[in-house]
């Protein structure tokens, strides 16, 4: 996880995040310790630092869990959006 020392615009907090999605601050703190949503850097005080990507990854969790997919299988069915290559070909994995 990168370190920064002030917050950049492309990247929210922990609570900005949970506002933005309708979900609280404890899930996604679950979803981090359970390896389905880890955040994409930490400040130089420790705060857990989200990105667009981070939303995305979360939508698609939340989407899987209102189908009835369980933790374990989202894990397994996540669409990596870590390359290029991978968000280009995100539409092809579902």
């Amino acid at each position: 996880m990168a370190k920064h020392r002030a917050i950049p615009p492309e990247f929210m907090t922990v609570s900005e995040m949970a506002k933005k999605m309708g979900v609280t601050v404890r899930t996604l703190q679950y979803y981090d310790k359970a390896g389905l949503l880890s955040p994409s850097a930490e400040s130089e005080g420790g705060r857990r630092l989200y990105t667009d990507k981070d939303l995305v990854t979360l939508h698609q969790i939340m989407s899987l869990k209102s189908l009835g997919f369980s933790l374990d299988d989202i894990k397994q069915r996540l669409i990596s959006l870590r390359t290029p290559d991978a968000v280009a070909n995100a539409n092809g994995g579902l």
